[in-house]
């Protein structure tokens, strides 16, 4: 393989113009975000705001963590690695942020993690971390998508997150070496699957922009055909930080137009801006936006969104660690990049790139290399068990020797579960083949904890012993419905006594589960209009602050052990997350012991969607929103 040499020099220069542009770009969105996206455009030719010491910002804080995990861990660094700093250094709760560490500290792993239970998995939280992948493996696009991979399923697995986060390490890979904007976008969409939701947007653009419309009329264009009120959806955004790249007459022209566009402005300008200072290297950024800023890194560390980091504290210094560890991951996956002193080389490969892995990878399942043989779980369901159904698993064994394997395999339940059906105690892999075993679990509402350990055994005859497999389950939830009340709305007596502590289940009422916080409740309704009750039952360690939320695509009100807690205060787009929506979430406190909630709901002629979350409050650090909820049990009743 040839070698591809980088002048250190000019190196150096491109990582330095990288996190000056996304300290730039997302110094001039950040005041611009909003929770939803609008209609009108932004109008901002300047930073709206210049507060001394900059502003923090998670697209560049995250990736300092991410640089401490490379630097700790090594250049092999996995999903499984990175979980372990998200526990450790982000306190942010924030959408998918927040949903996806409550499954890493209930147990599940990634990418399930990143998958389960998790509403925002189209959502910008990965695209943004990027850049650090491209700038440890320049010019090896490969690298840098592996890590991106690696690094977006923790909290974005099975979404189109996902494909945004790998193009844009591609992009910003490539454009050590390469600064043509068309190769360059060509490059990363040919990284991604054609089939995406995030391939057609920026595809959109592209033909667009060749057939000459302007850059407003683009926009709007996009808005339209790619539109969700979610601020942060991700497909939208790659598109418009695309139109401000195709469009943008200079630097900052480009930034400020994909920055007015709108939905998530401080990702679109970081994002953009990271691209043109790689381009264009620190030497060539415009002073006029890189003298405000100075060189400080300005972050959350010590107001809660950012804990236990080691990083630099200037631009300058994270430049040259970054530098340093771009040599030892190019080296570990002998990419033929070599970073060295002198001219660099002056042929640039052509990369090609395969899709079919990142096409048909598995949110749903966990791989494990057991040396003998590769074992994989899938949940064929949610990884979450109720108590009226059974819950469907999958155990594949992948043989790769050149004799048959026989395996035995045992399956370690929580106390109270068990298998549908028996299992064959042995198994037989064929020689660089496959065996698949589906099994189903079922288990009786008494023995549903919010956490559920098991453990799979396998032993290969012949060969030395396994290491188990984890079998993690989390809870569902229990609710009991009432009948539709026809004709009534939310203020309506519907003959229910709202404050009453029930020791029953009401007459004509049901048991209802659900295996994720969707509540699933247009069932509920069978398309008409009313009123329906649900109430839910927690049962808590201890006594505790509460955030309770019940975003819907309506109306709600919401009680706490009798007591009247809260109602919907305007309508908003649904975003079901544990941190609040401004409208239909409360704080409360839960009681050691049982508590009760009743939850009232109204369907207007629109169908209705709504979720229910429980989560925990951080009263040190507001910033983080809620927190996951631990020491409760929510898949009972009290009697």
């Amino acid at each position: 393989m040839a070698k591809l040499y980088l002048d250190e020099n000019t190196y150096r220069d491109k990582v330095y113009g990288c996190w000056l542009g996304k300290n730039i770009g997302g110094t001039l969105g950040t005041p611009l975000e909003r929770r939803f996206g609008q209609e009108k455009m932004f109008d901002v030719w300047w930073y709206p705001d210049l507060p001394e010491g900059g502003i923090p910002n998670d697209d560049l804080e995250m990736q300092l963590i991410w640089l401490q995990a490379l630097k700790e861990k090594g250049s092999g660094l996995t999903a499984r690695d990175l979980v372990e700093y998200w526990l450790d250094c982000i306190a942010y709760n924030f959408d998918e942020y927040g949903l996806s560490k409550t499954n890493l500290v209930r147990g599940l792993q990634p990418p399930v993690s990143g998958w389960h239970n998790n509403w925002f998995i189209h959502c910008m939280g990965s695209p943004i971390r990027s850049e650090i992948w491209a700038c440890v493996a320049p010019a090896a696009p490969h690298v840098a998508a592996r890590y991106a991979f690696e690094d977006a399923i923790c909290d974005h697995a099975g979404g189109e997150s996902v494909y945004g986060e790998v193009f844009n390490a591609v992009v910003e890979s490539c454009a050590f070496v390469i600064d043509d904007k068309f190769k360059l976008i060509d490059l990363g969409l040919s990284a991604i699957p054609s089939d995406s939701e995030t391939y057609r947007a920026i595809r959109e653009v592209l033909v667009l922009h060749e057939q000459g419309l302007d850059w407003k009329v683009a926009r709007e264009q996009i808005r339209m055909k790619f539109y969700n009120p979610v601020a942060q959806y991700s497909p939208i955004n790659l598109a418009f930080q695309t139109i401000g790249w195709l469009y943008g007459e200079d630097f900052g022209d480009a930034i400020c137009k994909a920055v007015n566009c709108g939905w998530d402005t401080d990702c679109t300008g970081a994002t953009l801006g990271a691209i043109l200072g790689i381009i264009m290297g620190r030497k060539h950024l415009p002073e006029k936006w890189v003298a405000p800023l100075g060189d400080e890194i300005t972050t959350n560390v010590g107001t809660g969104g950012i804990k236990h980091l080691r990083a630099p504290v200037n631009l300058d210094e994270l430049t040259d660690e970054v530098c340093e560890m771009a040599k030892t991951v190019l080296g570990y996956w002998n990419t033929g990049v070599e970073i060295r002193k002198g001219s660099g080389s002056n042929a640039v490969p052509e990369y090609t790139f395969d899709t079919t892995g990142l096409s048909e990878y598995r949110a749903n399942s966990l791989t494990f290399d057991l040396a003998t043989l590769e074992a994989v779980l899938i949940y064929d369901d949610q990884p979450a068990v109720v108590g009226d159904a059974s819950t469907r698993f999958s155990l594949m064994l992948n043989n790769p020797h050149p004799e048959p394997l026989t395996a035995h395999i045992t399956v370690e339940l929580p106390n109270g579960w068990q298998l549908e059906d028996s299992i064959p105690v042995s198994v037989d892999i064929p020689a660089g083949g496959q065996t698949v075993l589906s099994m189903a679990v079922i288990s009786p509402s008494s023995a549903i904890d919010l956490s559920n350990q098991g453990t799979i055994t396998i032993g290969v005859i012949g060969r030395p012993g396994l290491l188990r497999i984890p079998l993690v389950f989390l809870g569902g939830f229990l609710y009991l419905a009432s009948p539709v009340y026809t004709g009534k709305g939310l203020n309506s007596d519907c003959g229910v006594n709202e404050a009453a502590i029930l020791a029953g289940m009401p007459a004509g009422w049901r048991k209802i589960w659900r295996r994720t916080n969707d509540l699933r409740i247009e069932e509920l309704f069978e398309q008409k209009t009313g009123v329906v009750y649900l109430l839910h039952y927690v049962e808590a360690e201890q006594a505790q602050k509460v955030l309770l939320g019940v975003p819907n695509t309506n109306k709600m009100k919401l009680f706490l052990n009798g007591e009247f807690l809260h109602m919907t205060e305007k309508i908003v787009p649904l975003a079901p997350n544990e941190g609040g929506d401004g409208s239909n979430y409360a704080e409360g406190v839960l009681q050691a012991g049982w508590n009760q909630v009743l939850i009232k709901i109204e369907r207007t002629e629109t169908p209705l969607e709504a979720h229910f979350l429980a989560s925990g409050v951080d009263e040190k650090h507001p910033i983080n929103n809620g927190d996951a909820l631990m020491g409760v049990e929510r898949s009972r009743l009290p009697w």
